[in-house]
């Protein structure tokens, strides 16, 4: 039965490739934004370093040109004198220089202050005079930006050729930005500039260098714990692997064990806490020379630099074993962890920041399998496992995307009647060859790629086709109960699509659906959320591997369940095993005060088979003696064959002699 359990699944594929997209853009988007004030800065520092007597925009429209990609630039300046006409007192084209246009309403709009942008130059098209006729043309996209000069007020004008695209709602953002601090900058260079705007202009500057600085940070940077994020830390390893020389350096990849149950347990902000103090404790084990970061959710990643010797690499990373090892208290409450850590070094592992960091992956996963809490550095049998994880990874993706996943159904029987009345539904994945292969190759790399919820519509859409020809065999009245993961559970969405698909049969009323009790434990969203549409559309919930997880006496009190199916665990030699026998007895006597049918998994014996029929709180119980799973095709052409043992073993475990085994065995 444990292989053929459907575990824990990471966040559906869409929502994780929803979260990493906005992520991306929203670190795109504080770079360029980064950027875009940086090149400010540098066009008001010309500005600054301008001498009397000087041209005060030649360079700052060389410094504006990246920003807003013109073609050409102008500054319209208004005379003292009333009515006078706008004059052009710099501009990219010398032509222009000393051209006159006559003032409209847009040239009021942004001579009043307003940054403004219009697909067509047709207000600069016919100048007054003296300047070259056509220079501008009326079908140039313009950017209009006001500029505030001592005793009058004028404009800056940057334009880009014909065909071009239009300047956007970033563009007049920045524009708005500059045209405030040129005009400070202007009138501080004016030749009776005053202490207060000197002053104003050097807190206009300071804070833009104090926003540069933070949304530098921002980016670089992770919110939470502070220390840089996977594109900074990448960028930071870049670079002392350039300058390492013949240095030694390790990259260690940190990945908290069971951090998840925390979340679950005690909510997320408690995690975030614990998230934060873990990184403090390593913090305080390193040296300023090495590099801490977190890469993503309960994953960090450590440079190490440089390495003296392996000794010394092996020290600090067994204190941060140990110090991750000594409970956390928060929010009052102790919590207990462990991490596991894998160790690639330069250059023995790799020359680049992507080999180093695969190959240190690759290690922590190896030692989480072998014991959690401890590490594991990597070698070159490990990179033969990322081969094969590779070939398994494409092996599962094609069986998807060729929908090479089927059902293979286990008989559910009586236990003093022995007939079926039901079928567990099991995976299994058809390879080219037409091999069937167990789940234990396949569904825990299905989980991690986010595949799990198709798979379990693939075999819903074959279960429903075939359960006609099944129905004429076994009879109408079976049911169908469907495994599904603790996280799919929870995942509302997913259920839903599962409960639209048994509802689309036109017999929900038909089908189990099986979760271990861990489904209980996500902060009751299984029961708040999934349990009612369950229940509304007549689709029974059934409580798999009993006694495996966090579960005891106490949690049937929390559930509305209408099967526990107890674990085999609990049902090999059970005659031998009084200590078995009485859990046994004491949960399926509870389970049946609370209305909850008692199934035993994994019977392989006659002898268990005997003592379970002795336990008037189980009737019902699946496993080997009674049938192996087997395909639909095969379970219909044997059903004679099948029905047949059956009723063999009906004949041979008779009531007369099941009390005389009771009595020995009690």
């Amino acid at each position: 039965m444990d292989a053929d359990r459907l575990p824990d699944e990471l966040d559906s594929a869409e929502a994780l490739r929803e979260m990493v997209l906005a992520q991306r853009r929203e670190l795109h988007t504080l770079r360029r934004e980064n950027g875009d004030i940086a090149l400010l800065l540098e066009a008001l520092d010309a500005l600054l370093q301008i001498e009397g007597g000087e041209d005060p925009f030649a360079s700052v429209f060389a410094v504006l040109r990246p920003v807003f990609r013109y073609s050409e630039a102008l500054v319209l300046v208004e005379p003292v004198e009333a009515d006078a006409p706008l004059v052009c007192v710099v501009a990219t084209q010398p032509t222009l220089v000393d051209g006159t246009w006559s003032s409209d309403r847009l040239f009021d709009k942004v001579l009043a202050g307003r940054v403004t942008a219009t697909s067509t130059s047709r207000a600069l098209a016919a100048p007054l005079g003296p300047t070259g006729a056509g220079v501008v043309t009326s079908d140039q996209p313009a950017l209009y930006l006001p500029l505030g000069l001592r005793r009058h007020r004028g404009m800056m004008v940057l334009l880009r050729g014909e065909g071009d695209e239009g300047f956007d709602r970033r563009d007049i953002e920045l524009g708005r930005k500059f045209s405030l601090l040129a005009s400070h900058a202007l009138a501080a260079l004016s030749a009776n500039r005053s202490e207060s705007e000197r002053k104003r202009l050097h807190q206009l500057t300071e804070q833009l260098e104090a926003a540069q600085a933070t949304l530098t940070h921002r980016a670089n940077h992770d919110m939470l714990t502070g220390l840089p994020n996977r594109a900074y830390f990448e960028e930071r390893v870049t670079s002392a692997l350039r300058s390492a020389s013949d240095r030694r350096l390790a990259l260690a990849f940190i990945d908290l064990d069971g951090f998840k149950q925390v979340n679950d347990r005690y909510g997320h902000e408690v995690g975030d806490e614990l998230l934060s103090q873990m990184s403090e404790r390593i913090l305080g084990l390193v040296r300023s020379t090495d590099v801490l970061a977190r890469i993503s959710g309960d994953e960090f990643v450590l440079l190490l630099n440089p390495v003296v010797d392996d000794a010394s690499l092996d020290g600090v990373i067994e204190r941060i074993l140990r110090a991750l090892k000594e409970p956390f208290t928060i929010a009052g409450v102790r919590i207990a962890m462990s991490a596991s850590i894998g160790i690639a070094t330069y250059p023995e592992h790799g020359t680049t920041y992507q080999q180093l960091q695969r190959n240190a992956d690759v290690a922590m996963y190896s030692a989480k399998s072998r014991a959690k809490g401890s590490s594991a550095l990597f070698d070159a049998s490990l990179g033969l496992a990322v081969a094969e994880r590779a070939e398994r990874e494409q092996l599962v993706r094609r069986a998807v995307a060729e929908r090479r996943f089927r059902p293979v159904l286990q008989p559910l029987v009586g236990l003093r009647t022995m007939d079926v009345y039901g079928f567990e539904v099991l995976a299994r994945l058809e390879d080219e060859r037409g091999t069937l292969h167990p789940p234990s190759g396949f569904i825990g790399l299905a989980g991690e790629l986010g595949f799990l919820d198709s798979i379990t519509l693939m075999l819903l859409d074959e279960v429903i086709d075939v359960m006609p020809a099944l129905d004429a065999q076994y009879g109408p009245a079976t049911s169908m109960s469907i495994n599904v993961s603790a996280r799919q559970a929870v995942d509302v969405p997913a259920m839903r699509r599962i409960v639209e698909r048994l509802q689309e049969s036109g017999r929900p009323d038909r089908f189990v659906i099986e979760v271990t009790e861990d489904a209980y434990l996500h902060a009751g969203v299984f029961q708040r959320d999934v349990q009612p549409l369950l229940h509304d559309s007549g689709v029974r919930v059934s409580i798999d591997d009993f006694g495996t997880g966090f579960s005891s006496l106490a949690t049937l009190l929390d559930v509305e369940a209408h099967e526990l199916k107890i674990d085999r665990s609990f049902v090999t030699d059970l005659p031998g095993r009084p200590r078995s026998q009485v859990i046994l007895r004491g949960v399926a006597s509870a389970a049946r005060a609370l209305g909850i049918s008692v199934v035993a998994e994994g019977v392989e014996t006659e002898q268990e088979l005997r003592y379970l029929q002795s336990i008037p709180s189980i009737r019902r119980a699946q496993g080997f003696l009674f049938a192996r799973p087997a395909t639909p095709t095969d379970l219909i052409a044997t059903a004679r064959d099948i029905l047949e043992h059956l009723r063999s073993l009906h004949a041979a475990n008779a009531a007369p002699t099941l009390l005389a085994d009771a009595r020995l065995v009690s």
